[in-house]
């Protein structure tokens, strides 16, 4: 009878063991060197996904001819084409209604008025600055965690900044996704919002910036074909929803992910903890937890509920990682408030809506600590 070898596990135990006792900033960029390797790969096999599910399906299909076939090809072509001029659009769009916004705010007179002059003002310099950048891999095992892009060092180096490093904040549109947290040379690393790590300084806003939200949306639908009476119902709903109305600030708090690193994981709901409104800012007085009623206020104005369903959540820029004033969830469902407690505690959704099928990403700079 032969004698067992061990020899191979010994060294597959100290491989093991080596890996793991390699420095933070070494196992780093040994991860990032295995993405830019597996990258090809990752999209490769996306490919023949896509040829096998549309392979599985010919016996279903009627014969086509090869001109059919090649008309087909085409036609998916021109189909991608037309979807990514569509989003070009839409952000030609955004930033137009910013600009608008951003001179109406300007020509008014208030500390309120500035506030949001001022606002727009930076989150505009910081899109006209930004950087497009493309998913090129993304884990299944963290699928709600983390994602790869295509921009790293070089493209720092190309435009002579700093745009590309840590902690730059990376949105689609005005929505905050995530925040970039390792930057390699060809490729970076982005922790999304739906990670449990990430945690956003949020406040709760109602009024015209909901509206605003919504707009987005149907901006959406009117860059999709449509008959002549839904497209004139969708006008004149954007119509109304473009009047400038109020914006109470209300209730402030934390918001992060509930996602925790799981096979392909797709939970998009957020924790929101510490919402209240116990000091005045410039943005608002202080509010009673339970009426909504204002601290020392010697009239009897209407008292505002501190959340509800369908608020908005926008960052506050107090985390020193994203700037003020981009949207980031919408208050999905308020637990009921327990007995002493000082505080709200929430779910919410994303108003970015594609996390899990994100393709197309933009990199801001990162703020200025």
């Amino acid at each position: 009878m032969s004698k067992t070898s061990y020899r191979p596990y010994v060294y597959l135990l100290l491989f093991f063991f080596c890996i793991m006792s390699l420095p933070y900033g070494a196992s780093q960029k040994l991860r990032s060197l295995t993405v830019a390797s597996c990258a090809p790969g990752w999209r490769s096999l996306n490919f023949l996904k896509n040829k096998t599910c549309y392979l599985m399906t010919l016996p279903f299909r009627e014969e086509l001819s090869p001109d059919t076939e090649r008309l087909s090809q085409e036609n998916l072509q021109l189909h991608s084409q037309i979807e990514s001029v569509r989003e070009w659009l839409l952000d030609e769009e955004r930033l137009q209604e910013q600009i608008r916004r951003y001179q109406y705010f300007s020509q008014k007179e208030g500390d309120f008025f500035k506030r949001r002059a001022a606002e727009l003002c930076q989150s505009l310099k910081l899109q006209l600055s930004s950087l497009p950048a493309k998913v090129i891999f993304r884990e299944p095992a963290t699928w709600s965690s983390s994602l790869w892009i295509n921009l790293g060092e070089k493209d720092n180096q190309r435009l002579k900044m700093l745009l590309v490093c840590k902690n730059s904040p990376v949105v689609v549109g005005t929505s905050v996704v995530g925040v970039v947290e390792y930057v390699g040379h060809f490729q970076s690393r982005v922790r999304l919002i739906t990670d449990a790590s990430l945690t956003i300084s949020v406040r709760a806003v109602r009024g015209e910036l909901q509206n605003r939200h919504l707009l987005e949306h149907l901006d959406v639908l009117l860059y999709s074909p449509l008959d002549e009476e839904t497209e004139r119902t969708l006008q004149k709903l954007k119509r109304t929803l473009s009047q400038h109305s109020a914006d109470f600030y209300l209730a402030k708090g934390e918001l992060k992910g509930s996602s925790t690193p799981l096979w392909r994981s797709r939970s998009l709901t957020l924790k929101g903890i510490g919402f209240n409104c116990d000091f005045a800012d410039a943005e608002g007085p202080a509010r009673d937890l339970r009426s909504g009623e204002r601290y020392g206020s010697s009239t009897q104005d209407h008292p505002l509920r501190l959340l509800q369903k369908g608020d908005l959540l926008v960052t506050t820029g107090l985390d020193g990682i994203f700037p003020p004033g981009f949207q980031v969830a919408t208050v999905s469902c308020i637990k009921t408030l327990k007995e002493g407690a000082s505080s709200y505690e929430i779910e919410a959704l994303p108003t970015a809506i594609n996390l899990n099928s994100l393709s197309h990403l933009v990199v801001l700079a990162p703020c200025e600590s």
